[in-house]
């Protein structure tokens, strides 16, 4: 077995101990395919590249390129960057699965967060969230969303017509009654 794969066995091999999700998530083997890989020993980091996808248990992330940061035997961060990198987990057990989109995700592993970047959508529970940015606390159970900074169209453009350009949306399911639930 030559050195590059014997670096990346043992990376995947600690930071599979030091990922927190399901409970039953962080001692899942962890698995990431992709076309390519580079790894800076000193620097603590992997860098996955070419249709990426990592998984283990109930979390999959896919993206173009992904970062894996590390601090002596604990990941501290994957950075998945791309056009439309995806992230999803079961956040708790018996709830459907979190998902996530966006050209940047950051998932701080220790905090339990992940941060949406350019063009950000959050979905939990059938509940959408959009935006320039969004982040969410896996702990607390907060999002934040924010629109864009940036001016991209005056009032009164066609494109500001048919989108609220630089503004969040959130998409609310109303709640379930006992005749919805008779049905399923």
């Amino acid at each position: 077995m030559n050195l590059l794969n014997k670096l990346a066995t043992a990376l995947l091999v600690v930071a599979s101990a030091s990922v927190h999700a399901l409970p039953d998530d962080w001692q899942q083997e962890m698995t990431i395919l992709s076309d390519s890989a580079e790894i800076d020993r000193r620097a603590g980091t992997v860098v996955y590249l070419g249709n990426v996808v990592l998984t283990q248990g109930t979390l999959k992330i896919e993206a173009e390129r992904l970062m894996i940061l590390r601090n002596g035997d604990t990941l501290e961060k994957a950075v998945a960057e791309g056009d439309r990198a995806r992230y999803q987990q079961q956040i708790e057990v018996g709830k459907p699965l979190t998902t996530a989109l966006g050209n940047r995700i950051d998932y701080y592993t220790s905090d339990r967060r992940i941060v949406i970047t350019g063009d950000a959508e959050l979905e939990q529970e059938g509940n959408l969230f959009s935006g320039e940015r969004i982040t969410y606390d896996m702990d607390s159970e907060t999002v934040r969303a924010d629109g864009s900074t940036e001016t991209q169209a005056k009032p009164g453009d066609a494109s500001t017509e048919d989108s609220e350009s630089g503004r969040i949306k959130v998409i609310i399911q109303p709640p379930k009654t006992d005749t919805d639930t008779a049905t399923e």
